[in-house]
Formats: structure tokens, sequence, C-alpha cells
């Protein structure tokens, strides 16, 4: 706890290792400004929103006033260990980011606990499903929605 043996472990640390840069730049991550992360949010759309439940995904929406969509996503400790819950929220949000919904929508999926079973595209499906019979439309597959343009 001394500060040369601080320094001792730092380059131990260090050893061996290059250092890259940390980068927020994600080139398939949904940007912050398209994810719902406050919980009065989350239960605005769960109390106010319509629901849809799908094989392994529970689907929530409500119109927002904003010219871009954006998604919540919730994952519970029943649908497996953190690895698996992981994988699941990022299968979730590959899917959302290919899909290209209509402007203007809060969306909020919740996994239930199957989602850690199935594939990708049996999830992707499901949440478009459900997505559909909600009322929500799709852009073309050419048009992509950033969300950017304000």
């Amino acid at each position: 706890s001394t500060k040369g043996g601080r320094a001792v472990l730092a380059r131990r640390r260090g050893k061996g290792r290059i250092r890259q840069p940390f980068s927020k730049s994600y080139p398939l991550a949904i940007p912050t400004k398209q994810r719902i992360r406050r919980a009065a949010e989350f239960r605005r759309v769960l109390t106010r929103g319509n629901r849809k439940s799908g094989d392994c995904v529970n689907v929530a929406a409500l119109r927002n006033d904003l010219t871009y969509s954006r998604i919540g996503l919730s994952v519970s400790k029943r649908v497996g260990n953190a690895v698996t819950r992981n994988l699941v929220k990022r299968r979730i949000r590959n899917a959302f980011a290919d899909m290209n919904i209509a402007d203007g929508w809060d969306v909020i999926v919740t996994a239930k606990p199957p989602a850690s079973n199935v594939s990708y595209t049996s999830l992707d499906e499901t949440m478009r499903r459900s997505l559909k019979r909600l009322g929500i439309q799709f852009h073309p597959s050419g048009t992509v929605n950033s969300g950017e343009g304000e």
C-alpha cells in the first residue's frame, strides 16, 4: 500500500501489453440518444404503452415526440448467468438496429427465460412479429434509421 509498491504493481500490470486508447465509438452499437435508460421512461412506456408477447420476448411500445425511435432492454436473472444475459442483450440490440423501424417510437423489450435457448434469427423474427402486431411500420431495407438530422 506504499507509493513504491503501487508503482511496482502498475509496471507489472502493463508489462508485455500494448495499451490501446479506449474508444467509445462502437460501429454496431445503438447511439446513446436512441436508448431508454431512465426508470421513469421505462415506467411511462410500460404503463401507457401497448404490449405484445412473443415466444421469447415481451414488447411494449409507445409513441414519442422525437424524430427517432428508442429502445430499452430488460433481461432478468431468470434468463441465465451474466454471460447468457449479455448474449441475449447483444442479440436484441443487433436485431433492433437491423430492423429500421419507423421514427417516433419508444420500445421496451423484455426477454423471457426461453430467449437464452433460441437462435438470433428466431429472436429477430419474434421481435418483428410483435412489433408488427403493435402497428409499428418498418422502413425499406435500403433506408437507414440513424436518428440523425435534427
